[in-house]
């Protein structure tokens, strides 16, 4: 009777530091659509143009391409749980401030604190993702950044709902980062205290490099990562605008990200069993197929509505492709890498393009309008699908 009662204590705690780990990945997740899908009001408070917007997108850019640089250093150093927690409590402060912003250059601030703290936590929970994932022995990725999708969807949702009772952004956002916060402060102490067995007084005596970038192979998935994130990132900050410009009303517009968020979900949720079932290169390949056939549809379609069952399309798509993508990158055989280091090459290459995209469509929207703007969006997908079975590790 002990030992069951032990195997039933053990399998608790597992489930609680699973819940706690997920939340994260909600967090991030929701703290990324709350504000995105408020992005035509606050162009609309501050009287900014497409060209603005896009200069303003670059600050996050910029702070997170520094911040996920430095992850693998700072989770060596202080681990990733510590460095979770932070990122987090950033991440949280930005999303308050963004909706507080009574100016360019405050809201400049803001995404600069929202591109650290997210550059950060991306890293470090999948860290914890993946130390937790080696404990159970099976695949359970994909339902952790199902969580990612699910707080999307909830904060695109939520946007939505009060944005149609003309509910401003600093309310909303207000209310989003307090009940983050209390989240937070509860599911902080569940997170693996280490993933890597190594106590404090060992870690401050290791040397880790400050910066952890792609070899051989890896270099590979980091592409196909970035093309994939290009998606994600540029539908969460335009295609509420995307559908505007069609002639839909603001609480409308922002049902694109939510179903694009939604069906994401839906497919992470439930895309470790597909993944086990059709292996993580297939699964990739049909991904990008049916992200193609759903940026086309919405490309060559006159409706909102018709746009948003393209971008739920796309989001099934895009479900499994990163996370299938930061397993395959530990699966990479190298002398001069560990696997959490592989996969926290890969994955900075990834989120750096998930802030690096939402830019690089403003300035085509500037050139060329918002709508062809979305083509990029359409190739990138078409990208994968091509690179995807140039990602299959070597067989040693």
């Amino acid at each position: 009777m002990s030992s069951l009662s032990a195997s039933a204590t053990q399998q608790l705690k597992l489930s609680r530091l699973r819940i706690s780990i997920a939340f994260f990945f909600g967090v991030a997740g929701m703290s990324f659509s709350s504000w995105a899908v408020r992005t035509p009001f606050i162009q609309e408070k501050l009287q900014l143009t497409k060209m603005d917007w896009g200069f303003l997108l670059l600050c996050p850019v910029l702070s997170s391409f520094i911040a996920t640089l430095l992850s693998s250093f700072l989770i060596g150093h202080f681990s990733s749980r510590r460095t979770t927690i932070i990122a987090a409590y950033l991440t949280i402060l930005s999303v308050f401030l963004i909706g507080i912003a009574p100016n360019v250059w405050t809201l400049a601030g803001a995404f600069i604190v929202f591109g650290a703290g997210m550059g950060l936590i991306d890293i470090s929970m999948n860290d914890q993702a993946a130390a937790l994932e080696r404990i159970y022995q099976r695949s359970i990725m994909s339902s952790f950044h199902g969580l990612f999708s699910v707080g999307a969807m909830l904060g695109s949702l939520l946007g939505g709902l009060l944005a149609k009772f003309a509910i401003t952004p600093a309310y909303h956002l207000s209310m989003v980062a307090i009940l983050l916060i209390i989240g937070v402060v509860i599911n902080q102490r569940y997170l693996l205290h280490s993933t890597d067995n190594i106590t404090d007084e060992i870690r401050a005596e290791i040397k880790v490099p400050i910066i952890v970038l792609p070899k051989g192979k890896l270099w590979i998935l980091g592409c196909v990562a970035s093309a994939a994130v290009f998606v994600e990132g540029a539908m969460a900050d335009w295609s509420a605008l995307f559908l505007e410009n069609m002639g839909a009303q603001e609480w409308l517009a922002a049902l694109g990200l939510a179903f694009f968020t939604g069906t994401m979900a839906v497919g992470r949720l439930f895309g470790d069993r597909w993944v086990d079932y059709v292996g993580a290169i297939r699964a990739i390949q049909w991904g990008a197929a049916c992200s193609v056939l759903g940026l086309f549809i919405a490309l060559i379609s006159y409706f909102p509505i018709v746009a948003i069952i393209g971008f739920a399309l796309s989001g099934i798509g895009m479900a499994i492709i990163f996370p299938c993508l930061l397993t395959l990158a530990a699966r990479v055989k190298t002398k001069e890498m560990s696997s959490a280091a592989a996969i926290a090459s890969v994955a900075m290459m990834g989120y750096v393009m998930m802030l690096l995209g939402p830019p690089m469509i403003g300035f085509l929207a500037h050139a060329i309008g918002l709508h062809l703007a979305f083509i990029a969006l359409f190739l990138s997908s078409i990208v994968v699908l091509c690179l995807a079975g140039f990602a299959r590790p070597n067989k040693n």
